[in-house]
């Protein structure tokens, strides 16, 4: 199975428990998070150079405050906005660069980033009380990204984070 590389999102505790119980992969360990890249790299394919590669690209940006401004859909999944994007998009857009194997949900150049926290997947989309739930009257609340994350899942065991790499050379540690 492959890797992500993604920034960590701190849900308001209600919509971390509509999250945990409407997306699967969250019960395997899967933090409530913006990904970047995935699928990503094998988990036994991340050797220090991917590392030094994401740590390059993650050292031209700063942290930068954000918001996580309310609910949004597409007909399979809904999600949090975020606010502002672009910060997102440019992180995005670069580790793409660095990384041209691995379009973001194997897509190609004609898909269009949307930075998201995904909440609900599969049938509690259809469900109208996932966007009616009184959980999501806790956004809009701020939040601050400082840092991108490699996470995997090998096997059958749960997804962890193996590197933690912060954004503007911050906070570079982390093993695997």
């Amino acid at each position: 199975m492959p890797s992500a590389v993604i920034v960590r999102a701190r849900l308001p505790s209600g919509l971390e428990r509509l999250r945990r119980r409407a997306v699967d992969d969250a019960a395997d360990g899967v933090p409530a998070h913006l990904t970047l890249l995935y699928p990503f790299i094998e988990p036994g394919d991340l050797h220090r150079g991917v590392r030094r590669a994401l740590a390059d690209v993650a050292a031209r940006h700063e942290p930068y405050a954000y918001g996580l401004a309310g609910p949004g859909s597409w007909p399979d999944t809904v999600y949090v906005r975020v606010e502002p994007v672009d910060p997102f998009i440019r992180l995005q857009s670069d580790l793409a660069r660095a990384f041209p194997a691995f379009p973001i949900y194997g897509r190609d150049a004609d898909f269009e980033f949307v930075p998201h926290v995904t909440v609900a997947e599969g049938p509690a989309v259809a469900d109208p009380t996932t966007v009616a739930d009184p959980a999501w009257r806790a956004l809009p609340v701020r939040a601050t990204a400082r840092a991108i994350e490699v996470i995997v899942r090998a096997g059958t065991e749960r997804w962890r984070t193996i590197w933690r790499i912060g954004l503007g050379g911050r906070g570079r540690s982390g093993r695997r």
